[in-house]
């Protein structure tokens, strides 16, 4: 019996691939006209930087995905002043992204269909808890959610089962009754059913790169879920997970499963 179902967000609930390069081109624009370099340049020093911050904080932590630490160090190494320019940047990137945002076709539907048949939504998330609660608000999925436990509240990124079982504990059920779906084979689908979860890969009609926001999936990954979805790789996929082609099927999805095992 489900009870709850806990989403992840980038890529999940919306493209971040599309509000990624929406927010790179307004970084590439701001370069331009604030410190008068060419996007090739701009986006080999933001290279540079992301590489550096991210061995600055290690691996798994949320503040690898920190805007402004990253803004941060791409001034430190262009030579320019932080201040006004690493907040500039890191709103200039966010809030383009932010505008870009648009919830997946039947994700609102379908958590208004869940909530009606009384189950619990939450969300499971890498990433710094603010600028998730912003995209939660900005796709409107916000009234839904009944709970929020992000990478920077446990300090440890998917597939970290510490993330996993808080988001159990906040629902209040056995994590065989929870319901993780997110886009990542490794980090959402895998990790939450070593935590003892229920789990569905979301792999719409083509596959989409990115895990978590911002790790591009392996190229192995990526070839299998369509395939996945057509529920012609059954050895490579764990047993008892469904890859969800659309959240349109969602709600009559968990319906049944309900239905097979009160």
């Amino acid at each position: 019996m489900i009870k709850t179902i806990i989403f992840d967000i980038d890529n999940t609930m919306y493209s971040f691939r599309t509000g990624n390069q929406a927010g790179m081109a307004a970084l590439c624009a701001y370069a331009e006209e604030q410190f008068g370099i060419t996007e090739g340049e701009f986006l080999d020093t933001f290279k540079k930087g992301k590489k550096l911050a991210e061995d600055r904080v290690g691996a798994d932590t949320a503040a690898i995905h920190n805007r402004l630490i990253r803004m941060q160090v791409i001034l430190e190494l262009m030579g320019k002043p932080l201040f006004p320019h690493a907040l500039n940047l890191y709103h200039c990137y966010w809030d383009a992204l932010l505008a870009s945002a648009r919830p997946e076709p039947g994700l609102l539907e379908a958590m208004e269909a869940l909530k009606a048949a009384g189950l619990t939504l939450g969300v499971g998330t890498d990433m710094t808890a603010y600028i998730q609660y912003k995209k939660l608000e900005r796709l409107g999925a916000a009234p839904y959610i009944d709970f929020i436990t992000t990478s920077e509240e446990v300090g440890a990124e998917k597939p970290n089962p510490r993330l996993f079982l808080e988001c159990v504990r906040k629902a209040g059920v056995p994590a065989g009754e929870c319901l993780f779906i997110g886009d990542s084979l490794a980090k959402d689908m895998r990790g939450a059913m070593d935590a003892g979860l229920q789990a569905f890969l979301y792999a719409p009609g083509s596959a989409r790169e990115g895990t978590g926001g911002e790790t591009a999936l392996a190229a192995g990954v990526l070839a299998l879920a369509p395939a996945v979805a057509a529920g012609a790789l059954a050895p490579v996929v764990p047993s008892g997970v469904t890859a969800l082609t659309s959240f349109y099927d969602l709600s009559g999805l968990v319906r049944d499963m309900n239905a097979a095992n009160p």
